[in-house]
């Protein structure tokens, strides 16, 4: 139906191929990269140009310690988030994100005066935390912190 609707408006078939062509090897090569997580993105305070407060789909990876964020659906744009560390770490609430399994993980980010939530299916938690992987591990393993001291407080400089 749609195609048809291109048609008679004097789109050729052949731009369409193209592009459906371009968006889907686009997408295969994102997810290929190493360390890809599919997941949604949102701003819970402050401004990050190119992310906005509502969740938004796509596939993140970490280079270093900066989350570059490919959005869907045409995989053409990302977004470079320079994280600043790991504020928390807390499995979704119900309804709270959709589309990531029975049991989402969420992380929440500090850059600068903002913070992002990036929540992934909990298989896929290890590449969510990324760099901040060992805070994690030491958050796990110890009691609470007195104070409300954040679990990547006793994180070492690279």
């Amino acid at each position: 139906m749609l195609i048809a609707l291109l048609a008679i408006l004097g789109v050729n078939l052949i731009v369409i191929v193209v592009l459906l062509a371009s968006v889907l090897s686009r997408k295969r090569w994102v997810k290929r990269q190493p360390g890809a997580f599919r997941g949604v993105i949102r701003v819970s305070s402050g401004e990050i140009d190119g992310l906005r407060p509502k969740w938004g789909r796509g596939y993140g990876r970490w280079v270093r310690d900066v989350l570059v964020w490919t959005k869907a659906p045409f995989f053409f744009r990302n977004e470079l988030v320079a994280t600043d560390g790991l504020d928390q770490q807390r499995p979704a609430g119900p309804d709270e994100v959709k589309r990531l399994g029975d049991h989402p993980v969420i992380v929440q980010l500090s850059t600068g005066s903002a913070t992002v939530e990036v929540a992934a299916h909990d298989e896929e938690s290890q590449q969510l935390v990324g760099p901040y992987r060992e805070s994690v591990a030491v958050g796990r393993h110890r009691s609470a912190a007195p104070n409300g001291a954040r679990a990547d407080a006793d994180r070492t400089p690279r």
